[in-house]
């Protein structure tokens, strides 16, 4: 197992992260696929719409996504691990979305009916807000980088 580097607090890019925007996604914001049909399921948490018990359940065909575990912020684009920033990049997702999202980029679209360039909006749309609601636009800077 990796030690952890206390001088960059876990991170391999330290710069690139913004703590309180992360924590602004994943604390105020619900899962993006939360009360949502999608075209295919995610986890097996998901039920096909047409068990449901509703009127549209003879109408439309999809499946209900059931969200399950916290929300995380993941990344639109680049992974984390790659060194992509946080701000203007992150959507809440659902832990099982999320790895469902990281796992199978390929076939999200698919599943989901949310394209890269829609999520990328989506991504835009969270920073948007987040700046319109008072908060930063950058990260602090760490200690002793100044």
């Amino acid at each position: 197992m990796k030690n952890r580097n206390a001088k960059r607090k876990g991170s391999a890019f330290p710069k690139q992260r913004n703590p309180e925007y992360r924590r602004w996604i994943w604390t105020e914001n619900p899962c993006m696929l939360a009360e949502r049909m999608t075209r295919g399921p995610v986890s097996h948490y998901d039920a096909p719409y047409e068990n449901l018990n509703h009127s549209a359940a003879r109408v439309y065909r999809g499946w209900w996504h059931n969200c399950w575990g916290g929300n995380t912020p993941a990344h639109v684009g680049k992974h984390q691990a790659t060194g992509a920033p946080d701000f203007g990049v992150l959507v809440p997702l659902c832990k099982v979305a999320h790895e469902f999202y990281d796992e199978h980029r390929k076939a999200w679209a698919k599943a989901t009916g949310f394209t890269e360039r829609k999520m990328a909006s989506a991504a835009s749309g969270y920073a948007l807000k987040y700046v319109e609601r008072g908060g930063a636009l950058s990260a602090r800077p760490h200690q002793g980088d100044a």
